[in-house]
């Protein structure tokens, strides 16, 4: 993380979440640059406040971070979020639609969004876009063995472009997918196709604020 893009900028927006930090928190931790800043600032405050609070890392990366500043780390068995903070690559700032998942953990950060009361999504201005889809392909996490068949049904929704990237944490492969359109139950149509474990699409979800500079 020596070579972050634009890391003042994503430093100033961690800074504007640091004094939501209270003791007793869970908090659910996001994955990608910013989170990683906003992480660390986050163990820089517990660590001179002496703060006592539980992480929901949604990458083994954030999670070593945690780790590092003397974090709790939790799972969402046992524990309840409070609030949650993460970037994303691509925003649509008028229905604050987004797309993630360039970092390959889109099912984590999901998972933290639907159950947490409020995600703050943390982005400069690069990620703002004019419609969704305009710069990044959507990721989509598929259980290896349907990658052919989920492939084959993407197209039927409208998938231009389809591109093998590797592998999630979850050791299920990604496609990175060019859509022709992106509509507001691409979302729902994507997650019903079998073998499809979850999209780097988030539409329509009502607990997310964007904070931007």
């Amino acid at each position: 993380m020596d070579n972050i893009e634009n890391r003042e900028v994503k430093e100033a927006l961690a800074e504007k979440i640091l004094d939501k930090v209270s003791d007793g928190d869970v908090i659910g931790f996001g994955s990608g640059t910013t989170s990683y800043i906003t992480a660390v600032k986050i163990g820089e405050k517990v660590l001179k406040e002496h703060l006592n609070i539980t992480a929901i890392p949604t990458s083994n990366e954030i999670k070593e971070v945690c780790e590092k500043y003397g974090i709790k780390i939790g799972n969402l068995i046992e524990n309840e979020i409070n609030w949650a903070f993460d970037g994303a690559d691509e925003v649509f700032l008028k229905d604050k639609w987004l797309i993630k998942g360039k970092g390959a953990a889109m099912f984590k950060e999901k998972l933290n969004i639907i159950a947490s009361p409020i995600t703050y999504i943390l982005v400069d201005n690069t990620k703002i876009v004019d419609y969704l889809g305009q710069k990044c392909k959507v990721p989509i996490e598929v259980f290896p063995q349907a990658l052919k068949y989920v492939s084959k049904e993407l197209k039927k929704l409208g998938a231009e472009d389809i591109t093998y990237r590797g592998f999630t944490e979850n050791n299920n492969g990604i496609l990175d997918v060019k859509f022709e359109k992106i509509e507001k139950d691409l979302e729902k149509r994507v997650k019903e196709i079998t073998g499809v474990i979850e999209s780097g699409l988030f539409l329509n979800y009502k607990n997310i604020e964007i904070i931007t500079i």
